[in-house]
Parts: structure tokens; C-alpha cells; sequence
């Protein structure tokens, strides 16, 4: 027994060691591609210019398929040789076990790519993969250079007909269903059992009058496959290294968040990580929003991250012409801007796409920091700056934490799988209520927050700790069409506990099923105080009176509803009727506010509307925060971290024209600036050039 407690003491003091290790230092790295023609002069000059930039982080694949050349039989030596140019640059690798892209002489699967974003095909190719992890892990785990393992890349999509997600899907119904009837009474179908299941294009149509059984179980099977996958390669890794941290790199959080259980992924990676393209996952917003984007993403990952420990694993580092969505070409002010934002929302880690180009083929001559022949650049001069930043005040940024308000915006993932599946094609419905219309309206309160100088934070509406929130505590809900019935009872406790709440839009207007809850018992009516009466579109812009702020702009529709509890009463009118109610629950208020102000502000690429109306509703909060605007900045951006007595303020402008800043700050605190060449005058005024960033150090 006491041999037990000294083994364990031992593993613990190991792991929170090592904790401390991987997580202390922040840095800005790249990735490293590297291909079976490049030859060991080129890995070296790669390894070297990130050196010389202070780019102590790389990231590399060991790429199954190129490294098992035969049956059983593994060629190392290109892996070795990164591993060996990186300990003579010291370089730490971040390295991807690409371990479900198999060789192609074990399936033809695999044959005619490189790679792709595929999952575990079946039994057997687990139980190769398991045997290419082994190997892999037991050869770098003992290796000084290395800095954590990751799980696959971009890792979203699988086979839909492979045995292993056959197999994963059938399981999971059984699970719920129980007989093969209460299915067919779910789906509408005629299984005779459960065995008979393959997916159809019918789970994921949305055709007129596709019921939503198949469909909704669908998404969760994806959700839950992915989390699965994640798992067992995690406990793979685990096996055989228990000290260096997991991660992995799911992408499109703004498209595809229905299909992530971030909740889920604490109980098994170490750091959450993400990547985030400006030509991929930031082009669904307007090109001066990109730095609110990226800053937004990075509260959800710090959110929902194990000890909110959390990288960018992928950030666009240069030109795409051909390969991303919308083509960009970040320059100097672009890449300071999205790093320091990242890490002013507590990001550990920034790990561009790429250090160097590949030479063929897909993405051929894009993507770099450097240029063509390893030369710098302007992104890999300002790069090195930042890094000189950080190694200069690593005393601080060691132990620094973001300093948060007290005001959460919730986001629904329902709201994104119903409405994917509820517009019977791309064109029904208004144009802009598309399945990323939650996102897009809560960003633009997001932005509007930050405008005035709020430090918000987001999180998924199953996972916020409503129990442990209340009095003092802000809540945003802004158009999340969906809420699943078991969360209304938490909200509710949450404001007789003195929360503030504040819904936005049509937001709870659908459960998770999809059932239209004003047609029985409205979810939301103890909340709010009221219920909808109608809801009637309109070509044109809507303008609705709201008290306390006067004429607003609401997109689309004219909601009219009526107050259905003695406490609440009407707030907001329109030419059709009343269109908003406050009510007192509890301890605590709740605003509802009907017309889609955000989604009007988003169409209009204009904050300033939503500021109003944050600044009316919360501007007491502000005077919580260390740091805070005087007024509204149209543009701005601040992040706030604190380590100990001392702070870090990241100021960013965001427009492509300048932007002035009253900061108020606390008294008794001096600013350096650290990074950046605007002025802060002693009044607290400071005036940003377009994309500008200034980074103040307070003592």
C-alpha cells in the first residue's frame, strides 16, 4: 500500500509537472510539412528560419501511409530526421498521428491521396492503426523535442457505409430504441431489425416533409462517432506515454458546431485545439469582423477546454489564390492582430499554416510565413516580434489568465441542426436565416459588447453552469431557435436566483425536436412573462419602438406577443402590435426582445444599434471590469489578461479606417507599451490606425 501511494504521488507530481511545462511558455510556431521528396538541407533551413524567428513550436505529421512502406515493415527515417533537425534548432514537435489514413495496399480506400479527413474504417484497420500508434508513440515518447501528440487533423467527416460506422450506427440505435419497433415508429420505416440499417441519403435530405427521426439521430451518431474516435485513439496514445499532453484540431466551429461534443472532449484531450482560416472558417463573416472572429472562437475553445487550457493549432499564415473559399493574403497587421487576440483570450499556443509551401499539387506555393526560398517576410518579421514580446515578459504571460466580465453569450448547437434540416432547400426561407444565422447574430452581439470595452463570454447552452450562476451574472440568449426542454427549468432556477437574462430574436421558438412550442405550451412563457401571437414577415425593414432606447431596426419579421403574467409588462411596440415584455422571476429580470435586431445590424455590417442596446441594459457591468471604454469605439477590440497585481490590454481596431479608444483604467497603474506603435495619452486616449494593434503592460 504505501508502495501504491509513493507509485502514484509519483504519476501525479509527474503529470502536473508536465502540465506546468506544456502549458507555461507562450509562443507562435508553424507547421512543417514535410514530404518524402524533400531533402534533409530543406527540413534543416525550415527547422533553422523558425529558429532564427523564435518560433520554438512546430507541428509535423507521421503519416501512416508514408511511413509503413510494406506490411508491418515502417521506414522512420523522414520522421527521425525532422525529429533530429528540430533538438539541433530547438524546436519542440507538436506532433499529428495521422493514423486512420491507411496504406493503400490495405484497402483501396486509401489509394490515389495522401491524406483525408476520415475516421476508423473497421476492426481490422483499428487493430493496424493500434499497431502504427504503438510504434510511432514508443519511438518519440523517451524524444527531448517532443511537446504533445494530436489526434489526426481537421478531424469532421467519416464513411458513412465503412463496417466500423455501420456497425457504430446500428449500436447507437439499439441503445436508444431498445426493439426495432420503437424505431419504425420514430423513422417511419419498416426495419425488421436492426441489422438491416445502412445509411441513406434520405437521413440527411431536407425535401419537403422529411420527418426529423432519421435525421436527427443522424447527427448525433456523427457527433458521437467522432467523440469515439477520439477516444480510443487517445487511449492508444495513453498506453504507452502518459506524460505528454493530447490534443487534435476540429475546424469549421462556425459551421459544424452541431457536430462537436466539446463538453464531451474534456474527459479525453489535455489542450483543445482548432484551426482557424481566414480563406476557410472566418470568410462566413464580413472582412472587418475577422479579428472579432478569431477572439470569439477562442472564448468558445477556453470555455469548454479541460482547465481552459486551450492552442490555436492552425492559423493561415500566407497567400491561398486557388484553395480556400475566399481567397486572402493576410499581411503583417492581419497576422498581429489575430495572434494577439488569440492570446488575449488566453490561447497557449498559435501554430500557423504553414512554415513552408508544398511543392505540388493542392495548396502547391500557398500558405506560407516565409517566402518561396526561406526568405522573410512581412508576417514572419512581425512574427519574430511578437515572439521577442513574449520571451521578454514570460514573467508575466507564465502565469497570466484572462480577466472575464461577468456577461455570457449561449450558443445552441440544436438551433444549427434544426435549421439545417428544417429549410426545404438553400433558397427557402429568408435568404440570411440560414443554419449559421445564430452564429452570425450572436457575433454581432459579441462585437457589440466588445465595442464598448465588455470582456463576454461564450458557452454551449447544455453547458453553461447554470446551477452555479445567478445574482450578479448576465446572460445573453440571441436567436437560438431551438432550446431543449431540460435546459428551461435550469434557466429558470438561474434567474430566481437573481440572473439577469436577455433573449434576443426568435429564440426559443422550437425544442430540440422540432416541435413548435407556441402551439401547446410556450417553453419560455414562465421566463419571460408572455407568449408569441403571431409572427408576420415583411419585405421591407421593420422598426419597432423599444423604452429606454428608442427606434430600432428588426429584420424580417414583426413578432407580436402578449403578456400573459402578472409581473411582466410591455417594453417595445411596432406598427402590428407589442413586440417585447420585461418580467421579474424571482430574484432576478428577464428582457425579451422579439424583433431580430442583430440579424439587422449583421445584413447592415452596423454594430452601433445592438450597442445601444447593450449599453441601456448593461452598462452597470462595466464598472465591474479593471479595464473599460468611456464610450463606444466603433472597431475596437480589448482583451485583458491578468498575473498577479499586474495586467496585459490588448487594443485592436479592426475597421480599415482608425478608431479611437477612451481606455479607463485602474488608478495607481502605469502602461508600457510592449508591442505596437500608437500612443496612449495620459488622459487614456489612443487613437488605432486600420487593423492596428497596441499591447500596454500595467504596473
Amino acid at each position: 500500500m504505501r508502495f501504491l501511494k509513493i507509485f502514484l504521488l509519483a504519476i501525479t507530481t509527474l503529470v502536473v509537472a508536465h502540465e506546468a511545462m506544456a502549458q507555461r511558455h507562450i509562443n507562435v510556431g508553424a507547421e512543417v510539412w514535410i514530404e518524402p521528396n524533400q531533402t534533409p538541407e530543406d527540413i534543416d533551413m525550415w527547422f533553422k528560419r523558425m529558429s532564427d524567428n523564435k518560433m520554438r513550436s512546430a507541428r509535423v505529421f507521421l503519416m501512416w501511409n508514408y511511413i509503413e512502406v510494406a506490411p508491418g515493415k515502417y521506414d522512420f527515417s523522414i520522421a527521425d530526421l525532422a525529429f533530429e533537425k528540430a533538438k539541433k534548432h530547438g524546436v519542440e514537435l507538436e506532433v499529428s498521428l495521422f493514423c486512420t489514413h491507411a496504406p493503400a495496399f490495405y484497402g483501396e480506400q486509401y489509394a490515389y491521396r495522401t491524406q483525408r479527413h476520415t475516421l476508423l474504417w473497421s476492426r481490422e484497420i483499428q487493430a493496424l492503426s493500434a499497431k502504427f500508434i504503438e510504434a510511432c508513440v514508443k519511438r518519440y515518447r523517451e524524444h527531448p523535442s517532443l511537446g504533445s501528440w494530436w489526434i489526426l487533423n481537421e478531424p469532421c467527416g467519416f464513411e458513412r457505409t465503412s463496417p466500423l460506422a455501420v456497425e457504430f450506427t446500428q449500436d447507437w440505435l439499439r441503445k436508444k430504441y431498445g426493439t426495432i419497433e420503437e424505431l419504425n415508429k420514430a423513422w417511419i420505416t419498416a426495419y425488421k431489425s436492426f441489422d438491416e440499417i445502412r445509411f441513406k441519403e434520405e437521413w440527411i435530405s431536407s425535401k419537403a416533409f422529411m420527418w426529423v427521426g432519421a435525421n436527427y439521430d443522424w447527427n448525433r451518431i456523427q457527433r458521437d462517432f467522432l467523440t469515439y474516435n477520439f477516444r480510443w485513439i487517445g487511449e492508444q496514445i495513453r498506453k504507452h506515454d502518459n506524460s505528454h499532453p493530447v490534443t487534435t484540431n476540429p475546424a469549421e466551429y462556425f459551421l459544424l458546431l452541431d457536430k462537436y461534443d466539446l463538453a464531451e472532449y474534456r474527459n479525453i484531450l489535455d489542450i483543445l485545439g482548432v484551426s482557424m482560416h481566414a480563406a476557410f472558417q472566418l470568410c462566413s463573416m464580413n472582412r472587418n469582423q475577422y479579428g472579432y472572429a478569431v477572439a470569439g472562437i477562442c472564448e468558445m475553445l477556453r470555455a469548454h477546454a479541460t482547465n481552459n487550457h486551450f492552442w490555436v493549432s492552425e492559423m493561415q499564415a500566407g497567400n491561398n489564390m486557388f484553395t480556400g473559399l475566399k481567397a486572402n493574403a493576410p499581411q503583417r497587421k492581419d497576422l498581429a492582430q489575430w495572434v494577439w487576440s488569440s492570446i488575449g483570450t488566453g490561447a497557449r499556443k498559435v501554430i500557423y499554416w504553414s512554415t513552408n509551401y508544398r511543392r505540388q499539387g493542392c495548396e502547391a506555393g500557398e500558405w506560407s510565413v516565409f517566402g518561396f526560398k526561406g526568405e522573410d517576410t512581412d508576417r514572419s518579421i512581425v512574427t519574430r516580434d511578437i515572439n521577442e514580446v513574449l520571451e521578454k515578459s514570460d514573467d508575466f504571460f507564465a502565469e497570466s489568465k484572462p480577466e472575464l466580465g461577468n456577461i455570457t453569450l449561449i450558443i445552441s448547437p440544436e438551433t444549427q441542426r434544426m435549421l439545417r434540416h428544417i429549410r426545404t432547400s438553400s433558397n427557402a426561407g429568408v435568404r440570411t436565416w440560414d443554419f449559421f444565422a445564430q452564429i452570425r447574430t450572436t457575433f454581432m452581439w459579441y462585437e457589440a459588447l466588445l465595442e464598448l470595452g465588455h470582456q463576454p463570454k461564450m458557452r454551449f447552452m447544455t453547458d453553461y453552469e447554470w446551477e452555479k450562476s445567478g445574482k450578479g451574472d448576465v446572460v445573453v440568449i440571441a436567436n437560438s431557435v431551438t432550446i431543449p426542454n431540460d435546459c428551461i427549468p435550469r434557466i429558470e432556477k438561474f434567474v430566481e436566483r437573481g440572473g439577469r437574462l436577455i433573449v434576443e430574436g426568435l429564440s426559443g421558438f422550437y425544442d430540440e425536436n422540432c416541435v413548435c412550442t407556441s402551439l401547446h405550451k410556450f417553453g419560455l412563457e414562465r421566463l419571460v412573462g408572455g407568449v408569441y401571437e403571431d409572427i408576420r414577415h415583411r419585405d421591407t425593414p421593420q422598426y419597432f419602438n423599444l423604452e429606454g432606447i428608442g427606434k430600432v431596426e428588426g429584420h424580417a419579421w414583426h413578432p407580436i406577443v402578449r403578456a400573459t403574467a402578472p409581473t411582466a409588462k410591455v417594453i417595445g411596440s411596432g406598427a402590428e402590435g407589442n413586440v417585447a415584455l420585461y418580467n421579474k422571476l424571482g430574484e432576478g429580470e428577464v428582457w425579451w426582445y422579439t424583433p431580430t435586431i442583430s440579424m439587422s445590424c449583421a445584413t447592415r455590417n452596423d454594430s452601433a444599434e445592438l450597442a445601444k442596446l447593450c449599453k441601456v441594459l448593461l452598462d452597470d457591468k462595466l464598472a465591474d471590469q479593471p479595464f473599460r471604454f468611456a464610450g463606444y469605439a466603433d472597431g475596437a477590440l480589448m482583451r485583458v489578461l491578468r498575473s498577479g497585481d499586474e495586467y496585459i490590454t490588448v487594443l485592436t481596431n479592426n475597421k480599415y479606417t482608425p478608431c479611437t479608444i477612451k481606455l479607463i483604467s485602474p488608478k495607481g497603474l502605469k502602461a508600457t507599451p510592449i508591442f505596437g506603435e500608437a500612443k496612449l495619452s495620459k488622459s487614456g486616449k489612443v487613437t488605432l490606425d486600420d487593423r492596428e494593434t497596441l499591447v500596454l503592460r500595467w504596473k
